[in-house]
């Protein structure tokens, strides 16, 4: 089972973020874990023409309704059982998600995808890869653009695989999901459109090779308990993955986050920055786990 005591979720009170807070609070519900929801004021910048503004008071202004609004969060949140901590910091955003995911020792992250200046910094820019990077716990993330039920059970999995260091964590961590929640899973790997069409004899040998690599991937125990198939395609990674996301109707979207060398880490932060931004289910992101972190489903 998956080892959930204490869930951080990081709000900037836009739908996104609003829906994050309350998949969190059902997933702490969930796991008996402490919620911890944190609001970061990022600090104001002069601008080109150092006009006469009292950027204090600013500051001061929108900490007291940021401390308003995690107020009606909290609420929210002991209302369905859950005990809830709050935090409002000045800083730099991608920064305090790390400093306070550490000093918590918190398990996941979740957060939403799209909102105001540092969050859509964040999630569109280079601090994403940077954070995804630096991150050593798993994180979950929702996008606004599709109402998810929040608490709904999840059914059927995707894992999205390039088979490097991470892989086999985020494998694991997949399926001890299915298994609380006695889901399907599917194993991805998209072979890159370049890769399958070099030479026309190369493209059968290579998708059987996949196909192989995928099957050994899946812990023969879990065939015992869970359904689960491997599939092959080919395409531009993140394209084909939302696709295949849409047609599948997945509930719930597992990849890693680090590739092997300097060329596939930068490959592999667009393709997840891509399909995070794109993916209108909950996405699962699983950074390669310490050993004791590490629970494989029996």
């Amino acid at each position: 089972m998956v080892p959930i005591k204490r869930v951080l979720c990081p709000v900037d009170f836009f739908p996104a973020s609003e829906r994050a807070a309350e998949y969190a609070v059902v997933l702490a519900r969930n796991h008996n874990a402490r919620l911890t929801l944190l609001h970061v004021v990022s600090p104001m910048i002069s601008g080109p023409y150092e006009l006469p503004i009292d950027t204090v008071a600013i500051m001061e202004a929108m900490n007291k309704g940021s401390e308003i609004g995690m107020k009606k969060l909290a609420k929210k949140a002991e209302k369905a059982g859950v005990q809830v901590s709050c935090l409002v910091r000045d800083g730099f955003v991608d920064e305090e998600i790390k400093r306070l995911s550490d000093s918590e020792k918190s398990d996941i992250v979740v957060m939403g995808t799209h909102g105001r200046r540092g969050f859509e910094q964040w999630l569109m820019g280079s601090v994403t890869q940077r954070i995804l990077r630096r991150l050593n716990i798993p994180l979950l993330t929702l996008t606004a653009t599709k109402k998810i039920e929040v608490g709904a059970t999840i059914r059927r999995i995707l894992i999205a695989t390039d088979f490097s260091k991470g892989a086999p964590d985020a494998v694991a961590y997949a399926f001890s999901v299915a298994q609380e929640s006695q889901a399907s899973v599917t194993v991805l790997h998209v072979i890159d459109d370049v890769s399958a069409d070099l030479d026309p004899n190369y493209r059968e040998p290579l998708i059987l090779g996949v196909q192989t690599q995928l099957e050994r991937l899946v812990p023969q125990a879990v065939r015992d308990w869970c359904q689960v198939s491997t599939r092959v395609e080919t395409g531009v990674p993140f394209t084909t993955i939302v696709k295949v996301l849409k047609t599948g109707k997945f509930d719930l979207l597992v990849m890693n986050t680090h590739g092997k060398s300097m060329l596939d880490r930068a490959l592999l932060g667009s393709t997840v920055e891509r399909v995070v931004q794109s993916a209108e289910c909950p996405v699962l992101l699983i950074p390669p786990l310490l050993k004791s972190a590490r629970k494989r489903p029996s």
